[in-house]
């Protein structure tokens, strides 16, 4: 009986939309608040990953091929990717599963803004999942696989104390054989 009485009182109460920073006065965008939805800062800065033009697509000339791996993989990463790939407290997460992930840096010039431009020639179409893999965990969104790494070298370490314990015990189990015969 009270909970129907508090859902009737509550659905006749006066509620205003907040028209503040909405659709409705045009400033949807204003300056407060987060500007993306994944990471911090600015959505695509100056020298940010997966920008260039030689990156657009898979490099099918020798040059675009220099071009490509001296901007995207020899460069260092950015502290924003650093800080991503380790995490902090109250970092936001994409919504999805295993697979799906956000992009700190995505907007228009990015490679996979809108449509991908395809390569022309058929070896390059051929092997193009194979380029987008590698362009997306080595240039476009390095801190996916430093993020890998931190997992990888996390287990490690949780690991091998285990590991040598159990070491231990296997020689203790061989000295106990040889000095109890059953």
């Amino acid at each position: 009986m009270a909970l129907r009485q508090a859902c009737i009182r509550l659905a006749l109460r006066r509620a205003r939309p907040d028209l503040g920073n909405s659709i409705f006065t045009g400033s949807a965008q204003r300056s407060i608040g987060p500007k993306q939805a994944f990471g911090y800062g600015e959505v695509a800065p100056k020298g940010a990953p997966g920008f260039e033009t030689v990156q657009l697509k898979p490099p099918e000339t020798f040059t675009d091929t220099v071009k490509y791996i001296s901007k995207g993989m020899a460069t260092i990463p950015t502290k924003k990717e650093i800080i991503e790939a380790i995490g902090y407290p109250g970092q936001k997460h994409s919504a999805g599963g295993i697979s799906t992930v956000g992009r700190i840096y995505y907007g228009p010039g990015r490679y996979d803004y809108g449509r991908p431009p395809m390569p022309a020639g058929w070896f390059a179409n051929w092997f193009y999942g194979f380029w987008e893999f590698g362009h997306i965990m080595f240039v476009a969104d390095r801190w996916i696989a430093m993020r890998y790494l931190r997992h990888f070298l996390g287990t490690a370490v949780c690991f091998f104390p285990m590991w040598l314990q159990m070491q231990w015990n296997m020689k203790a189990w061989d000295e106990f054989k040889k000095t109890h015969a059953q």
